[in-house]
């Protein structure tokens, strides 16, 4: 299995890593797990972006496309990285636990993206919902609409998984029932 990232930054709440490749971070609400001491640690992928190693230079246009600009200022690539931050939702030591993990992610720890058995074991327990809804990223109401979209994917399909998910939504929203119908529309299902 290839590793995606490597963990640069961590808490008990969430980390950021730097992908292995330029412009190649996963997809906005897609699930990752990073294996650390003796657990592994699932997240949602919640930011991507890229920038300049040198945080007091910015990336300026050239105007050219990007196979002329490697021919013509092919350091700048080396300048350049990609990061991604996740929002923690789960681990498993020998089972699967949607809780916070007693411990963050050791830095320098490898990302990897999640496998169909770990969609499955994600999906069995929707704690994921309320790390997500109060996770404060700024993207909340987005993610979980994305959160639910991929898991829903991963199922073949099953509407059994849409009306957990539903009553789930229902339950945390119980007071803000704008909010449940804006995520249900974000869900596009």
């Amino acid at each position: 299995m290839n590793h995606i990232g490597e963990v640069i930054e961590t808490s008990t709440l969430r980390f950021t890593c730097q992908s292995v490749k330029l412009n190649d971070g996963p997809d906005f609400g897609s699930f990752v797990k990073a294996i650390s001491n003796d657990i592994t640690i699932y997240g949602i992928v919640y930011n991507v972006s890229t920038m300049s190693d040198d945080q007091t230079r910015r990336p300026v246009a050239f105007g050219l496309s990007e196979e002329e600009l490697k021919m013509q200022q092919p350091q700048i690539f080396e300048l350049m990285h990609t990061y991604f931050d996740v929002q923690i939702i789960g681990y498993k030591k020998d089972r699967y636990i949607g809780l916070i993990p007693p411990k963050p992610v050791k830095i320098h720890a490898f990302t990897y993206q999640c496998d169909n058995i770990d969609l499955k074991d994600i999906r069995a327990d929707l704690n994921f919902i309320k790390y997500i809804l109060n996770g404060k990223t700024g993207v909340e109401d987005e993610l979980i609409a994305a959160a639910i979209r991929t898991l829903y994917y991963s199922t073949d399909h099953e509407e059994s998984y849409l009306i957990d998910v539903g009553k789930e939504l229902i339950r945390l929203l119980k007071n803000d029932f704008d909010r449940y119908v804006t995520i249900k529309r974000m869900c596009n299902i």
